[in-house]
């Protein structure tokens, strides 16, 4: 059929094309990009193993396309990759590792109108129990809130799976890139309030065939400036499970002068699997050291923490952080990490960050120290 095409069908249908194809400059007419560009420099000294270096780039771009005054169109791009390298590279070519991660794409619908917002399509979801930002929660299906009033705002969601959830048991990997997950359907209601000097929110949560439920409850309180007493507490039971897995979190800070300080403590208790599906979430990612920042899903476990911040200038802060935890389940299996770190603003956009971190366990072969550098630029 092609060959009996002639020379003027085809110029033609080509003219068709370019008539019908819409100019850059009107194309990106109020089209809003925003995202981040990151690079992590990370020296990792394990007691039992190699030094090595690990070089993680990371980069999000999220275009937002007005279809109307009430609906947008979302999409999202994330990319990461990393290269890791150790002390014997030269004689053992196999200990270097490139590996790039597959691309993260989002595509949704934006509405809001009237207090009702609407996400849906393959979209991020941040909750109480799932983390947000790059490389963080995602899944299929749709999140609905309504602002009821200046003091309440009630929302639900119905997510047909997600992923990138790194506390969830089982995984599947993609490219080289483990990608934990849940297939199930996740149905989820919640509350999020202020009345005076308190805020907080309530969430519940059931996966069919997976998770019978999870509760959470935040609150803040901020009874004078400067200082907030915060609560998290948790509560979930999975399918599998013949008991509930608890755990709460306390915490009182201060902030004033250039001087902010915090201190707090968690504990969980030793039945039950999980409250969270990621240690990243708003109620896992309690604890200020870097690394062990998390005790939400682990058995019988304590920590007791606290951090204290200095503002030299209006661009740089430093801090030093603290942790101890008490595992009771293992023999040797304590834990006390020190982080001692800076950040400086280098303008709105350009950020650094950089900290070094030991972490000692009563078990020596998993102890570890970290040297950790980042430039971060936010658009």
């Amino acid at each position: 059929m092609l060959k009996k095409l002639s020379l003027a069908a085809l110029i033609a249908m080509g003219s068709m094309s370019v008539a019908s194809a819409t100019p850059l400059t009107e194309a990106i007419k109020g089209v809003d990009l925003s995202g981040m560009i990151r690079v992590r420099f990370y020296n990792e000294d394990p007691e039992n193993g190699n030094k090595f270096n690990r070089w993680r780039t990371s980069s999000d771009f999220k275009f937002t396309i007005p279809v109307s005054e009430e609906l947008k169109v979302v999409y999202k791009l994330g990319v990461e990759g990393n290269a890791y390298t150790d002390d014997d590279q030269f004689t053992n070519v196999a200990k270097t590792k490139f590996d790039p991660s597959p691309a993260e794409n989002l595509v949704f619908l934006k509405y809001a109108n009237n207090g009702l917002g609407v996400i849906l399509g393959k979209i991020p979801v941040a909750t109480s129990i799932t983390g947000k930002g790059h490389g963080e929660a995602h899944g299929a299906g749709a999140i609905a809130t309504f602002k009821a009033s200046d003091n309440l705002t009630v929302a639900g969601a119905w997510v047909n799976a997600i992923e990138m959830v790194d506390a969830v048991p089982g995984s599947t990997t993609v490219a080289g890139v483990v990608k934990n997950g849940v297939p199930n359907d996740i149905y989820v209601l919640a509350a999020i309030f202020n009345v005076d000097m308190v805020s907080g929110n309530v969430w519940y949560y059931k996966a069919t065939d997976a998770v019978d439920y999870i509760w959470t409850v935040s609150a803040d309180v901020k009874p004078i400036n400067g200082v907030k007493l915060h609560a998290d507490y948790a509560k979930g039971e999975l399918e599998a499970d013949n008991d509930a897995h608890t755990y709460y979190n306390v915490s009182a800070s201060y902030a004033a002068n250039g001087l902010s300080a915090l201190v707090g403590y968690a504990d969980s208790n030793d039945k039950g699997t999980l409250v969270v599906l990621d240690n990243d979430s708003p109620v896992a990612y309690v604890i200020p050291t870097a690394n062990h920042y998390s005790i939400a899903n682990k058995l019988d476990t304590t920590a007791l923490y606290a951090k204290v911040g200095y503002n030299i200038d209006n661009k740089t802060n430093v801090y030093v952080a603290y942790q101890t935890q008490n595992d009771k389940t293992a023999a040797d299996n304590d834990l006390k990490e020190y982080t001692v770190g800076a950040k400086y603003k280098y303008n709105k956009k350009l950020g650094f960050h950089v900290y070094y971190d030991v972490a000692d366990f009563d078990a020596a072969n998993a102890d570890n120290n970290e040297f950790r550098f980042e430039a971060k630029y936010t658009f």
